[in-house]
This record gives C-alpha cells, sequence and structure tokens, in this order.
C-alpha cells in the first residue's frame, strides 16, 4: 500500500506499543532510511508500513509497557485538524499501525550515532569555511521557511492538542543579544544532535515518526532547551543598600581627621591665630611695641618671639598634612563611589601616597583642587612667622614689635587656608565615600576585588613600565565602588569595585578546586616574548621612585656629607666663628612699622631652606613607607600578612610610625620616620637662629643664638645619617612598575589566587579581616605572602603578589634579587 496520499491529522493520547515481529514474518527490508538522508519521511518508510483494520475500544484503554500486543494502534482524533499529508487516510477513518524490527532500528541507530559523532568532530575541529559564522543567517532562513506556517497555525483554533501539535520550536533571530558566538553556538548544535540520537525507546521511535504523540504520561522530550545551554551572562546593577540595615551598613565611612569635629578643631586653631596676628599687630601699633627687649638672644623672651611662633606654625603644618594625606587616600574611592561616570573615570590613575609639597596636589575635583592649592601655602607660614618680630626705639626703650606687613601676609594667608579647610569639611561632610572603613594597607584594598568583574582589562598590566602605559590600555573606563546585584536576584547585594553593565565573574570546578572559568576578555594570547620578559631580573627590577636611585642616593649622600662639612669648618674655624657673628651685609635699621631688611633675610631664607629640606625628606619617607611591604614581600621565604599586607605605615602619623614600624622590625622605616618629623626642627629654628645687634665696638653684626645652632647641627648630622641608611638593601624595593595608584595595584593582583581564599571573602570590617589574615594558618604557621612569578587563575603566568604553599601549578615563583 503507497502511504504518500496519506495524512495524518492526530492522533490519540494513548501511548504508542510495539509489537516484535520475526525477521521470517516481515516483507523484505527496504533500504536504510534516516532522517538525514531522506527528503520525507512516509515515502522512506513506505514499504515497511502496512495499514491494517482497527475496531475502535469500548473506553479509554492504554496498553501497559510489558503488554504482549502484537501492534501498537493509534487511534486518530476525529476533532483535530490537518496539520500534514495523510488526509486521504484521515478521511476514511483508518488507523495507521506501525511495524517495526528492533535489529534494524538498532543497525539505523549505530549508523545514525557514527555520523553524528563525525559531525561533531567536523564542526568542533573545522569551524566554519569562511571567517565569519554562518549560523544566524541559516537560522533567519529557516524562520523564513516556518513563516508560513505559523501564521496558518495562528488562524485556527488554539487547542491544547494544536499547540502541541506543532514540532518544531519557534526560531527567533538573535537581534545583537551576543549569544550566537561561534564557539558556543557550535557546542550547542553539537549537543542537541547528541541528545537527538540518544537510543531511547522514545527516540528509537522518533527518529522514524515526525508526528510526536501527544501523551501527558509521555517523558519531556531530551533535548535540552536553548536557555539552559546558553545561559546569559549575570550583569552588575548598581544599588543602593537597604536603609537602617546592620548587615549592608552604609558607605559613608570618612577618617576621622575628615569628620566635623577634627574640621571645626582645626578651623578654630586657624581662627585663634589669625586673632593672635590681628591683635599683635593692631596692639603694637597703638602701644609702641608689645613687649620690652632684655636677656639678649638666649632669654626667655626672645624664644617667646623668636620660636615660638614658629613652633605654633609647626602645629598647623603637620595638622593640615595629614589632611592632606587623607584627603589623598580616599579620594579615589570617593569618586568612584559617584553616580557620575565622568568623575568616576580618571579615579583608578590618581595617586593615594601624598606627593611632595613643594607644589600643589591637583587631582580630584575642581573643588578639591582648590581646597588642596590653599592649603598648600601653609608652608610659607613657618619662615614668615619666623620674621614676625622686631625690635624697635620707643621712648628711648628697645621694645618687641610687630612687622605690620608680614603680620598682615600671615593673616591673609591663614584666612585662605581656613577657607580650604572648610571646603574640605563640607566636601566630606556626609559624602557617599563608597568605603566601610579606613583603606589604610594592602589588605583594605585587595579586600575590594574577590567579586570584581572589572579584572580582565587587567591582563598582561603587570609587566608594563609606566602609569602611561596603564591609562592606554584602561582607558575610557568608569569602575563603580559600591554595593552591587545581578538580575539573578537569589545571588544577593554583595559589595566590591566594578563595572556597570558587565559580566560577573564566574567559577568552575576542576580538579576538586573552585577556579574562575576564563572568559573571551580575560583570555590573552600565547605571547613568547611576553613569558620571557616575566622571567627577567630586569623586568622584575626595573622601577624604583627616582630619588631612591642608585645615582641619586649616592649624589644625597655626597652632597649632605659635604655641606655639613663645610658648615664645621665655617662654625668653628677660628677666624670665621659664628659665635663672633657676622656683618650682615644690609640695612639693620628699622622703621616704624618695625621692618629691617637685614632681619627678614637671616630669618626667612634659613627658615626657607629648612622647610625645603624637610619637605624633601618627606618625599624619601613616604616612598620608603609605601615600598616596604612590598620589599618584605620580595623576600625568598616570603613574609606574613602582619609584615606584609596589614602594614599602614603611609596613613600613619610621624611618630606612629615609628612605634608600629619598630614592632615590625621595620627599624629603617622607624628611623626614616622619625627624622622626617624631627626635621621641621630646622625651618623651626633656623627661622630664629640669627639677629641683628650692636657689638661691644659699637657696629651691627648678626649674632647667633648658639643652643639653637647646636641642634640645628645635630639635626643635620642625623639627616645626613638617613640619607646613609638608604644606600643598603634597597633591591628588593624595585618592582616592574610604580605603585602610587589603584591601577598599579590591581596589576599585581588581578588574576592571584589569593582574591579566592577565604581571608578575602567579603569581610564585614577591618578587624574582621585583620583577624582572618592573622589566624589563617598553613601547617601550623601563619600564611606568608610573597611577590614573584605564579600561574595566575586564567593560566597564564604573572607577576604580582599570592600567598605561598599552593601545591601544582599554582605554586609561586620568587625571582632572586640582582
Amino acid at each position: 500500500m503507497n502511504l504518500r496520499n496519506v495524512d495524518v491529522r492526530s492522533v490519540s493520547n494513548n501511548r504508542p506499543q510495539l509489537q516484535k515481529v520475526s525477521t521470517s514474518e516481515r516483507p523484505p527490508p527496504p533500504a536504510v532510511a534516516h532522517i538525514g538522508h531522506c527528503t520525507s519521511l512516509t515515502s522512506s518508510a513506505s514499504d515497511a508500513v502496512t495499514v491494517i483494520p482497527w475496531n475502535k475500544p469500548t473506553s479509554r484503554q492504554q496498553s501497559l509497557p510489558g503488554s504482549p500486543q502484537s501492534f501498537d494502534t493509534i487511534r486518530p482524533n476525529n476533532q483535530g485538524r490537518s496539520v500534514g499529508l495523510n488526509d486521504d487516510a484521515y478521511a476514511s477513518n483508518t488507523p495507521l499501525v506501525v511495524r517495526f524490527d528492533e535489529e534494524q532500528i538498532q543497525k539505523d541507530e549505530l549508523a545514525a550515532a557514527e555520523k553524528e559523532i563525525k559531525m561533531d568532530r567536523t564542526d568542533l575541529v573545522s569551524g566554519p569555511p569562511t571567517p565569519v559564522d554562518d549560523t544566524p543567517y541559516i537560522r533567519f532562513a529557516i524562520d523564513q521557511l516556518t513563516r508560513d506556517e505559523d501564521i496558518a497555525a495562528s488562524q485556527r483554533p488554539s487547542t491544547a492538542a494544536s499547540s502541541e501539535s506543532y514540532p518544531v520550536a519557534r526560531i527567533v533571530p538573535d537581534f545583537g543579544l551576543g549569544y550566537l558566538s561561534t564557539q558556543r553556538q557550535r557546542e550547542e548544535l553539537a549537543l542537541t544532535r547528541k541528545h537527538r540520537s540518544t537510543p531511547t525507546p522514545e527516540g528509537r521511535l522518533f527518529n522514524f515518526n515526525a508526528t510526536r504523540p501527544l501523551s501527558e504520561h509521555s517523558s519531556p522530550s531530551p533535548i535540552p532547551r536553548r536557555q539552559n545551554l546558553s545561559a546569559s551572562p549575570e550583569i552588575f546593577i548598581p544599588i543602593d543598600p537597604p536603609k537602617h540595615t546592620p548587615r549592608f551598613p552604609n558607605l559613608t565611612y570618612v577618617p576621622t581627621i575628615l569628620r566635623p569635629i577634627s574640621i571645626i578643631t582645626l578651623s578654630i586653631m586657624l581662627i585663634l591665630m589669625i586673632t593672635a596676628l590681628m591683635f599683635c599687630a593692631i596692639y603694637s601699633t597703638y602701644h609702641g611695641g608689645l613687649y620690652n627687649w632684655s636677656g639678649g638672644v638666649d632669654g626667655g623672651r626672645y624664644f617667646l618671639f623668636g620660636f615660638f611662633p614658629q613652633i605654633l606654625a609647626a602645629c598647623l603644618l603637620v595638622y593640615i598634612q595629614a589632611i592632606i594625606a587623607t584627603t589623598t587616600r580616599i579620594m579615589p574611592f570617593t569618586l568612584m563611589a559617584m553616580d557620575d561616570a565622568y568623575m568616576r573615570a580618571n579615579s583608578l590613575f590618581l595617586g593615594i601616597f601624598p606627593k611632595t609639597m613643594l607644589r600643589p596636589q591637583w587631582q580630584g575635583p575642581l573643588i578639591m583642587k582648590i581646597s588642596n592649592s590653599l592649603l598648600w601655602l601653609t608652608i610659607f607660614t613657618i619662615p614668615l612667622q619666623s620674621c614676625l618680630f622686631s625690635v624697635i626705639m620707643h621712648n628711648g626703650v628697645w621694645r618687641w614689635s610687630t612687622v605690620q606687613g608680614v603680620a598682615w601676609t600671615l593673616v591673609a594667608l591663614y584666612i585662605l587656608i581656613l577657607a580650604g579647610t572648610l571646603i574640605s569639611g563640607m566636601f566630606f561632610f556626609r559624602r557617599m565615600t563608597g568605603l566601610l572603613w579606613d583603606p589604610r594597607s594592602l589588605a583594605d584594598i585587595i579586600a575590594l576585588l574577590p567579586r570584581s568583574n572589572s579584572l580582565g582589562d587587567y591582563a598582561e598590566t603587570d609587566i608594563m613600565a609606566s602609569n602611561q602605559e596603564l591609562q592606554n590600555r584602561l582607558a575610557l573606563r568608569s569602575d563603580r565602588l559600591g554595593y552591587w546585584m545581578t538580575q539573578h536576584r537569589n545571588q544577593g547585594l554583595f559589595y566590591c569595585i566594578g563595572e556597570e553593565g558587565t559580566a560577573t565573574r564566574r567559577y568552575t570546578l576542576e580538579s576538586g578546586k573552585i577556579s574562575e572559568k576564563k572568559s573571551g576578555s580575560e583570555t590573552v594570547p600565547n605571547d613568547v616574548e611576553r613569558d620571557v620578559d616575566l622571567y627577567t631580573t630586569a623586568t622584575r627590577f626595573r622601577h624604583i621612585p627616582w630619588h631612591l636611585r642608585d645615582t641619586f642616593v649616592v649624589l644625597w649622600v655626597v652632597s649632605a656629607l659635604l655641606t655639613l662639612l663645610a658648615l664645621f669648618i665655617i662654625a668653628f674655624l677660628p677666624s670665621t666663628a659664628i659665635m663672633n657673628g657676622f656683618r650682615p651685609l644690609l640695612p639693620a635699621a628699622t622703621n616704624s612699622s618695625g621692618w629691617t631688611a637685614a632681619n627678614f633675610l637671616y630669618s626667612f631664607i634659613p627658615s626657607l631652606l629648612g622647610i625645603i629640606l624637610y619637605i624633601l625628606l618627606q618625599s624619601i619617607d613616604t616612598s620608603v613607607r609605601k615600598l616596604q611591604p612590598w620589599s618584605d614581600l620580595g623576600n625568598l621565604d616570603g613574609a606574613t600578612a602582619g609584615t606584609s599586607l596589614l602594614v599602614d605605615y603611609t596613613a600613619r602619623l610621624p611618630l606612629e610610625c615609628t612605634v608600629s614600624a619598630i614592632g615590625a622590625g621595620h627599624y629603617r622605616v622607624a628611623f626614616v620616620s622619625l627624622m622626617s618629623f624631627l626635621t621641621i626642627l630646622l625651618p623651626v629654628l633656623a627661622g630664629g637662629l640669627f639677629f641683628a645687634l650692636t657689638s661691644p665696638a659699637g657696629d651691627v653684626r648678626m649674632f647667633p643664638n648658639m643652643p639653637a645652632f647646636y641642634i640645628c647641627l645635630v639635626v643635620l648630622v642625623l639627616y645626613v645619617v638617613v640619607l646613609a641608611t638608604l644606600v643598603p638593601k634597597r633591591s628588593l624595593m624595585h618592582l616592574p612598575h610604580d605603585v602610587s595608584c589603584l591601577a598599579e595595584i590591581f596589576s599585581f593582583v588581578y588574576a592571584s589566587r589569593m582574591l579566592e581564599d577565604a581571608a578575602f571573602r567579603a569581610p564585614r570590617s577591618k578587624a574582621d579581616l585583620v583577624t582572618r589574615l592573622m589566624v589563617t594558618q598553613n601547617g601550623g604557621r601563619h600564611s606568608r605572602y610573597a611577590f614573584g612569578l605564579y600561574r595566575g587563575r586564567h593560566g597564564k603566568e604573572c607577576l604580582g603578589v599570592d600567598r605561598l604553599g599552593r601545591l601544582g601549578s599554582a605554586r609561586l615563583s620568587i625571582i632572586s634579587e640582582r
């Protein structure tokens, strides 16, 4: 019987049944038919199909799986609509019974499976014949071909049966959603073919029957759904945390020195200074001076008028320097917490350590640039305070008087400094800084990265030589610091540095260990030259701040030693002994406003030189503090977290840093830090070191205050010793590039498996982080960390920081010092 004109309009919900027919009873086998070889399924199987009469049962009966019936009968649904070609069979109400041969079916399935395996290998290995993936075009063609059937189906009454009778899923064009990547699409097609050729009883039946039975009790299709094959990536969505919840505290942390109480305290001190200066200037004008002169340059009154103003100015200078340093440290984080992407654009490249005060620091918003510039004017206050008072003749009596020009200049400076202080205070008042605590150490910065989705862009930045290269590589970024969530709400809220709209990091299980999945953005092509560069000491020990390079360190030591030697010779040589005084070579007489050129020159210039020496040593001190943790990490046996990752020397006050460094065994840091603070005595004492007096011979000479001079000599000797301590053991301070901004620090930890350690997994507070790092032990000892060469989470070699003691390919290798 020819079935080419038979049309099957619908089928019943009874489960299909198969009857085993012996080889002798079946007709001669036709040629092997497979869905992949023929265009019409019914024509290829026509010779193996026999149509027999069928009696309508009296009730809904369903054959059991073990029923010995000889044939499986399929009852047509009289109410069904035509969906195919078998109109004649439907019109005659003749049931279709299909007879299958088990042996032939198994042979066909084996042949089909072998073919599918070959097709999978061909798809996965050879790839498309053209550079452009043609899968979207094939899908679009199929969509166009099936559009008419969809339209026809939409015009028919929608029923449960008709909605399930269409065997092909509707194909939706991609529309740029990004799921049609070449490799992923091939894997999906291969997996679909694999499931389609699975040798299950249901699969065997549908390899030869294009119409799927609409049974409620049949098992679901083994073919996976498309959304399961290619799940959409999780996208970072910024979100504000719930209010008044201890689990998600507000990101408004501000260091103590920038809080209103501190700003108000400093403002009151500045107002008192301004008031005192104005009082001295006005009272001196109306009362012919302030106090009678007595005791010479060695008495108590000389200390009051010659040194005490500089001491007060020095206290304000240290306070303001601490404010500038703290502002510099948290400004990048504050910018990353802003909603404006323009403000966040350059935050990764802003310095987080204070720079030299020889010039103002222009970074951050314009308002903070103005504030820093106004605060920078503080460096001129000590030299000006040193020449604030002079001696005038009033009614035949020498009296201490205020130099009017200097006093009112100081009043203007302190008003500007007060304005800068108030600007800083208002900027950080109730400001969303994005911080849970003060990021003072490397551990505090690393704790912001474990959940980050922006680390893939840092590939190969570990061996870049300059900040400019990093900026070129990481251009057009607007990283944000705050709380995040993904479109899958079961992930909950989390806190980190990330990028809006970028996929989250994903993990997989390999060899029993959780590791990060490789993504396209993090996949770095094999670069032989790059791998060679990683292993060279030239790359590992390439960079160090310019003032710590060998040439400059030797230059500092030699210059300071020669200058100090010349000073000793001139000061104590009998012919030029400083205790005898020297001619000022300038007019020493004072006018009515207290101005004298000799006193101003020999007070302002020595104090200015002292402030320059103080600032220069502070720059060296900052670099030593900054690089000390990295130096310890470069040791062959590494360092514990307490002496490396948790070290916060750059955020500590001078004397506080000295005590902390002694406790950690960093004696050079302690000594340099102590001397950088004591060096402030140079501008304080040098400003009142000389004063114009009349000698017994009747001529005017500049006489020194010898106690102050001796103290200055001691400080200068220690200054030279500090410079000499920089000569040895500086090689471990060398790094591939600088670590002055967040991007440079991230480049050394972006691929570190340390980010997967439990110690950095969502700490709730600074105390929680310190506890985790200090109690984490490996083999009965505290975990040790080091800077070296390791295989990162993306499978490539990297230079950076990781925990020692890892096994296998993740083991860290430390490059020895040169």
